[in-house]
């Protein structure tokens, strides 16, 4: 018999969506668009259920029963719709459960339905607070009835969504993003030179220099302009390293998913000195320092600036699709 458990909220449950998520990735390949950490685990400091509830998102639904025996292979038990026609729903752990996968096809409205539900919670931590007290309760009273605790907690729930329904309206519904760039991996003394983020969905965290390409430019002349508008170092470029996506779920501009294309390039200061960068529309560049790996995480960092340490230990960038649920730092 599953108890029901309510904790406190951790942070080692963004950790565990993050090394699941590459673990569904290598099981169904292109056929995943992008991955979300939904449900309480994934709105900081609401109390929750320890269990991940993770929504990938796929080109063809009819396709994933295929994948049931590669599912199983890694812990899970395929449920089908489980009730939700449209959806395929796993679960792992059995009556310890740890993980919920919920499936489903480009354009089902459940998808809309359960980002707006954690986004809301995420940027109205009142209305979170006493999402999770009610849950905390309700654990104490039926701590051996599912049933109970769900039904319990759905009137809460409703009144949740439709508030999250008003205040999307209100922000004029979600946005896309797509941003393409070049960017430079320096290195000295085992440092990375990253510049300070002063904009965009990466503000108050360490960037890597580089940036968007201006009319008729090259990618190589973008990379040696933007690496000395930011830092001003001149550079001398060793080699390509390749190209890397990011797709970020992410609450900067009211709500808005950015799809961030990265060329990667290698290269060393030829010339020139860190100092304070020119300001001008379109710069978003504080300044430039070496740092270390120990120094960075994914709370001070940006995914770029992850990336290119993760490509200096392992010399590859990878196949796989970079996901994030990200929450933009407006103070630093």
């Amino acid at each position: 018999m599953r108890k029901v458990e309510v904790v406190a909220f951790s942070e080692e449950w963004e950790k565990k969506f993050d090394e699941e998520a590459i673990l569904l990735q290598k099981v169904f390949g292109l056929e995943i668009q992008m991955i979300h950490h939904i449900g309480s685990t994934s709105v900081n400091g609401l109390s929750a259920k320890p269990i991940i509830d993770i929504m990938p998102i796929v080109r063809d639904i009819n396709k994933i029963d295929a994948f049931n025996n590669a599912m199983i292979a890694i812990g899970y038990e395929p449920r089908g719709e489980n009730g939700l026609p449209g959806r395929r729903y796993f679960q792992k752990g059995g009556d310890n459960r740890t993980h919920h996968v919920h499936m489903y096809e480009m354009g089902n409205p459940e998808i809309e339905r359960h980002l707006l539900f954690r986004d809301f919670l995420r940027v109205h931590p009142i209305n979170a607070r006493k999402y999770g007290e009610l849950k905390e309760a309700l654990a104490k009273q039926f701590p051996y009835s599912m049933e109970a605790y769900i039904n319990g907690k759905e009137e809460l729930a409703k009144e949740i969504e439709q508030q999250a329904l008003h205040w999307v309206k209100k922000l004029g519904g979600r946005n896309f993003h797509r941003a393409f760039g070049v960017y430079g991996i320096c290195v000295q003394d085992g440092k990375l030179l990253v510049i300070n983020k002063s904009g965009g969905p990466y503000i108050n965290r360490f960037d890597l220099p580089g940036g968007s390409l201006e009319d008729k430019e090259s990618l190589v002349n973008a990379m040696r302009r933007e690496f000395l508008e930011e830092t001003g170092l001149e550079i001398e470029i060793i080699k390509s390293i390749g190209t890397t996506d990011f797709m970020i779920s992410t609450d900067w501009r009211g709500l808005t998913d950015v799809h961030h294309i990265a060329v990667y390039y290698l290269v060393k200061q030829i010339g020139g000195v860190i100092g304070v960068p020119d300001q001008f529309e379109g710069q978003d560049s504080l300044g430039a320092e070496w740092i270390l790996e120990e120094e960075v995480s994914v709370e001070n960092a940006s995914p770029l600036v992850l990336k290119a340490f993760e490509w200096l230990r392992t010399n590859d960038l990878g196949l796989d699709i970079n996901y994030y649920n990200w929450k933009v730092k407006l103070d630093s």
